[in-house]
């Protein structure tokens, strides 16, 4: 049972507070509604730190839209204004902090929630995302002493106060016609069944919810209903016949039609369809929501809850306390709450988080109250992102979608650009990069990006460090770059993990484990940013490194010939991109300007030669491709989404040259279980030594050892 500290009720106000003018600035919190408050975990105690407190509400927000520093948040000015003219948002939040500050580190670590959900926790502690006792895990980031914080910023997540155990949502406004009635326009929503956008039952087809409902429900002649049966002709990506470029079949009007108020479609499953195939839906819809607010929402929530002591109504910032928290920089401000603020993103957050700070948004805008660096965050640690941004500030915005090789192929949100650094990119001729107008404001902050193996080929992440054209591009000293080799997107379970492939792949996942590098990143960063402890060297595929290589050429790669063996290349599944036309619903590629894609160069064994070498690779038992394949009933032949493989090696040498198998067997690589062990140990280890794995995370990888059962 939660055990209560302190209701609303009894949150004193700041005498006159709530009368006062609204404070200049791009925005402010008007209301930290505080919902409740209770011990995490049962009150357990972490280390030194102690027990944490779970404070758990609804932010109020008020945006300036006349603000230059809120120019760039689109249609913004076109949503509804109070009586001073300023936007009204809402929207969850919820606080994890230790409870006596005096053994609290002054760090705030943002986690940006994936589709409304807390990812934090299982990531670095191993725990559910709720806050019951025997739900913590090992518990990571609270024996660190680190403040978690996580609101809501995606305007399709519903907000429900109750984001302690449920997602963390929003209420954001819609934008309107000057004269107040609904904007409508055309969007693009698709549906692919086994990707989750749609359900089938026997041969209806009914499609997940659309972001925007329809205009009209009774119009169906406006409406563009194509599906693409068409296989690919050639192994080049950008070639006439890959199914997201294919020549599409219009789906009969008698055979779909919208329902649940036009938020969702009904349709009957073509023949020859299958649960892969890609259906193109384009309508007329009303009421775009204004998504970019969620940009502005974190920058000020988090500026509120380092800088100012209550919010606009007079309650006071429940972080106050954490001013007098030991100092956790040679920078010890004690105006601040905090030191250290770190904002941390997984997969669709961590393309978020690289957004975040291209659209300028760490800058809080606050020019002539405080005379230093206006930096919101001076730590970001996007994972697993590879190469993009999101689709989330347009107008028809779809923040849960993202380019993929099959899927969502066309989706807006990662064309350039796709460095750090400030380049003029060869193929559109435009000049940018990530870094570009937080170097103009002096709001960059030090970053650490890790990337798998899937990145590589799945999100594009050579255009990390080469432009357009596949030439070299320089890492900016505030950053660093690690990839973990063979990973599917987020990584796997390690070697003792379940080889049953996935319904819709060919190949059972990789069993790589990435989570021990993201734990291990956490401490680097903190040092980094609060003593300028530099982190280890960036490691990542690079042409400077020969480490990089054309996807299509598999001799270039290196990755050993497997067809007789019963193991084809895939390599050249890796997700292409041209300059692409997005001002209409309906992308217009130019297939005359792609961009150059590489991916990782492999040793003989299939298994890639550069990155964060764990342990799984540096002492195989499998080859880990970082691509997987698509199988029957699925579309067959194109990428299977997020996955990497793990393809075993023969147990021994008389098995693999019966299979014409080139890669050593098990038998002729290790004489034992125990040498294997011993090995893998040794790798673990050297990690440790390296910074980039935590002593207590050596035993995922001896117990995985110990346990498998390919080398018995």
């Amino acid at each position: 049972m939660k055990r209560f500290l302190y209701s609303l009720a009894v949150l004193p106000l700041l005498a006159g507070a709530a009368n006062a003018a609204p404070p200049s600035g791009p925005g402010y919190i008007d209301n930290l509604e505080i919902l409740k408050s209770y011990y995490a975990y049962g009150g357990q105690s972490f280390g030194n730190v102690g027990p944490y407190q779970v404070i758990v509400g609804i932010i109020h927000g008020k945006l300036n839209p006349n603000h230059p520093a809120n120019a760039g948040i689109v249609d913004v000015k076109l949503a509804p204004t109070d009586a001073n003219g300023l936007v009204n948002y809402t929207e969850d939040f919820v606080i994890l902090r230790p409870q006596y500050p005096g053994h609290a580190k002054r760090v705030l670590f943002y986690d940006v929630v994936n589709r409304g959900n807390k990812l934090a926790a299982s990531t670095f502690n191993g725990a559910g995302a709720t806050f019951d006792a025997g739900n913590e895990g090992n518990a990571l980031l609270l024996r660190l002493g680190y403040t978690v914080v996580w609101s809501g910023w995606q305007g399709n997540i519903a907000q429900t106060g109750m984001g302690d155990v449920s997602a963390v949502g929003t209420s954001f406004p819609y934008a309107k016609n000057h004269n107040g009635t609904s904007i409508t326009g055309r969007s693009r929503e698709e549906i692919v069944i086994d990707a989750g956008e749609g359900t089938v039952s026997g041969n209806t087809v009914t499609s997940a919810p659309f972001y925007y409902p329809a205009a009209n429900t009774s119009d169906k002649a406006s409406v563009t209903f194509n599906w693409r049966p068409t296989w690919r002709t050639s192994n080049n990506p950008l070639t006439e016949g890959m199914r997201f470029n294919a020549p599409s079949t219009p789906v009969a009007q008698s055979d779909w039609s919208y329902i649940n108020n036009g938020t969702q479609v009904q349709f009957t499953l073509p023949n020859g369809a299958d649960q892969g195939s890609i259906f193109e839906f384009i309508y007329k819809a009303k009421d775009p929501t204004v998504m970019g607010i969620g940009f502005a929402a974190i920058r000020d929530l988090i500026t509120f809850l380092n800088h100012d002591s209550a919010d606009h109504q007079g309650h006071p910032n429940p972080l106050n306390d954490l001013k007098n928290a030991p100092c956790s920089s040679f920078h010890c401000d004690r105006r601040n709450n905090f030191d250290v603020t770190i904002m941390e993103g997984i997969s669709q957050s961590g393309r978020f988080t690289r957004d975040f700070l291209w659209q300028g948004f760490n800058d809080d805008g606050r020019d002539g109250q405080r005379g230093e660096a206006h930096r919101v965050f001076n730590g970001m640690f996007p994972i697993i992102p590879g190469s993009r941004k999101t689709f989330t500030n347009f107008r028809w915005g779809q923040p849960g979608r993202w380019s993929k090789q099959h899927e969502d192929h066309w989706q807006p949100g990662d064309q350039f650009p796709f460095t750090y650094s400030v380049i003029k990119d060869p193929v559109s001729g435009r000049v940018d990069g990530i870094l570009k107008q937080c170097l103009q404001s002096d709001t960059c902050p030090k970053i650490v990006q890790l990337d798998g193996g899937f990145e590589i080929i799945g999100a594009r992440a050579s255009l990390v460090v080469t432009d357009g054209a596949g030439h070299p591009v320089p890492i900016p000293d505030n950053v660093r770059l690690y990839e973990v080799p063979g990973t599917n997107h987020g990584g796997g379970s390690g070697v003792a993990g379940d080889l049953t492939p996935p319904s819709q792949c060919v190949y059972p996942r990789s069993l790589v484990v990435e989570s021990t590098i993201d734990r291990a990143l956490i401490p680097v960063l903190e040092q980094w940013v609060g003593f300028n402890f530099s982190p280890p060297a960036s490691r990542y595929p690079s042409l400077t490194a020969n480490t990089l290589a054309p996807p299509t050429d598999r001799s270039a790669v290196g990755f050993p010939d497997l067809s007789q063996a019963g193991f084809p290349y895939y390599g050249y599944l890796y997700n292409p991109i041209v300059v692409t036309d997005y001002s209409n619903a309906v992308p217009v590629p130019d297939f005359s300007r792609p961009y150059r894609v590489l991916i990782s160069k492999t040793d003989r064994d299939g298994n890639e030669v550069t990155g964060v070498r764990v342990p799984e690779v540096v002492v195989p038992l499998a080859t880990y491709p970082n691509w997987n394949v698509r199988t029957t009933g699925h579309s067959p032949g194109d990428a299977c989404i997020s996955n990497a493989s793990t393809i075993p090696f023969a147990a021994t040498r008389s098995e693999r040259i019966a299979n014409h198998d080139p890669r050593l067997s098990l038998q002729e690589r290790y004489h034992s279980k125990a040498e294997y062990v011993a090995k893998v140990k040794f790798a673990a280890e050297l990690l440790v030594l390296q910074r980039l794995l935590l002593p207590e995370d050596v035993s995922v990888y001896t117990d995985a050892a110990q346990a498998q059962t390919l080398l018995p």
